[in-house]
């Protein structure tokens, strides 16, 4: 009920490097840090298209798979910003196959972040009910881009072209190859 639509999409093969100069251009002229060629990509087409993506580092992933479910209550959960953060049962988390690994709509963990030898990204696409994102990124204290976005609500049909356009550029820039 939190999660109506989720997509996803895994590409091998993957180099993870800096940004070409044009990439780096945009997200910097929109206050964007640049930090890798997948990551500036996920960035660039939320911007562009108004759908914020995750990309995960497949291998990083338990049993290769991805789990939509609320949090327990009193879970902790260490976000990208590298702060602990505890969880309510009413959160809604992206896990893998024995742990979460993304607070739904809002933002990643280090657990299963891009790295410098990442080779097979799985990328996200989903529509969170914005409600339960609003509430969420108020109790965390954690208001991020995508958060934004969701709160406000996205559109659901959306999610499948922002996710292969962002596939396209990752095949492009990071050399990769959609698996089928």
């Amino acid at each position: 009920d939190l999660c109506p639509r989720y997509a996803a999409r895994l590409i091998e093969d993957v180099t993870v490097g800096p940004s070409p100069p044009w990439l780096r251009d945009r997200l910097l002229s929109v206050g964007q840090r640049p930090i890798n060629n997948i990551v500036d990509i996920t960035n660039f087409v939320m911007l562009e298209m108004g759908q914020p993506l995750h990309a995960f580092d497949f291998d990083r992933l338990a049993g290769g798979r991805i789990v939509v479910r609320r949090a327990r209550e009193g879970e902790s959960f260490v976000t990208l910003d590298q702060k602990a953060r505890r969880l309510t049962g009413d959160m809604l988390m992206i896990c893998d196959g024995d742990k979460p690994v993304a607070v739904g709509g809002i933002m990643g963990g280090l657990n299963s972040e891009i790295e410098a030898g990442t080779s097979r990204v799985l990328l996200e696409s989903a529509y969170f009910a914005p409600t339960s994102v609003r509430k969420t990124a108020k109790t965390l204290g954690l208001a991020t881009e995508a958060s934004h976005r969701f709160e406000r609500g996205v559109d659901p049909e959306g999610t499948v072209a922002a996710l292969n356009r962002a596939a396209r550029l990752i095949a492009e820039l990071g050399g990769g190859r959609q698996v089928p």
